[in-house]
């Protein structure tokens, strides 16, 4: 019995003396693995507080991809800087950078994300002019007014829109009728192409219509259509119809300037003198 106590006690005595080295081999062993184990942890504090650090991390690589028609990467890194990190973009949050491209007043939609080590990937999706609105804005296909600087979009051609604020759907709608009316009407040899739509506070409409021969419009030879307030669609299906009789009563040195619609039981044709 006294020797299982004295065996039970130098058990009990080696495990509290299990991590005391035995020798020098022991003791250096154990000081490597400290060393490895401190260090390790110091370079790994060193490069989060580096990369913490947005002062070590500049904005070196700008990677623009999507729908960037109108985008450049000086827009992205403008609207970087207006958020106060100049050159820097580790240390920022990606909703603030995606927020502040918004602003662009053409984009529509927009991601942005960081890989590492210094590139910020910025996606953009632009809204698409079809439509200049008021002279000044673009419509898209869905009438969603948005302007773009003019020296990125060529305006010239496109069908321009006038009207009051909170109409672009209602006028948009109606353009598109009278539009369609003009293509199936269209034949090879001679086409008309509305290229002014323009309705006023009480819906009073005018058109600005031009010849087309063989896919070419004539710019100096526009017709100016008042249609009035009601039956827009019907005076102007009215207007097709008589167009070849019309063209064909004119002089040589003649064309249409302004047909009035807006009465019922017939038209007034303005003509005016071809300028040689």
């Amino acid at each position: 019995m006294k020797n299982v106590r004295q065996a039970a006690q130098r058990k009990e005595t080696k495990k509290k003396f299990f991590f005391l080295p035995k020798n020098i081999e022991q003791f250096v062993g154990f000081v490597f693995f400290i060393s490895v184990l401190s260090l390790s942890i110091w370079v790994v504090l060193t490069v989060k507080n580096w990369v913490d650090n947005p002062e070590r991390v500049v904005l070196s690589q700008l990677v623009l991809t999507g729908d960037s028609r109108f985008t450049n990467e000086d827009d992205i890194r403008k609207a970087i800087l207006g958020l106060g990190l100049p050159n820097t973009y580790v240390a920022q949050d990606v909703d603030d950078i995606q927020q502040e491209i918004m602003r662009l007043p053409w984009v529509k939609q927009v991601s942005v994300r960081k890989k590492w080590p210094d590139r910020l990937i910025v996606n953009i999706v632009e809204y698409q002019p079809s439509y200049v609105w008021n002279d000044i804005f673009l419509l898209d296909e869905n009438a969603i007014i948005f302007s773009v600087p003019k020296d990125r979009v060529n305006s010239d051609l496109l069908p321009k829109l006038f009207g009051p604020i909170g109409k672009e759907k209602l006028i948009l709608e109606v353009y598109r009728q009278l539009e369609d009316i003009s293509k199936k009407s269209n034949d090879q040899h001679l086409a008309l192409s509305i290229s002014d739509a323009i309705a006023d506070e009480k819906n009073a409409w005018q058109l600005v219509v031009k010849q087309c021969i063989k896919g070419f419009c004539i710019e100096n030879q526009t017709i100016l259509l008042k249609l009035g307030r009601e039956k827009i669609i019907e005076r102007y299906i009215r207007f097709i119809r008589l167009f070849g009789d019309i063209q064909a009563d004119l002089l040589t040195n003649e064309r249409l300037a302004e047909i009035d619609l807006r009465y019922e039981n017939g038209i007034s044709v303005k003509k005016q003198e071809i300028e040689e």
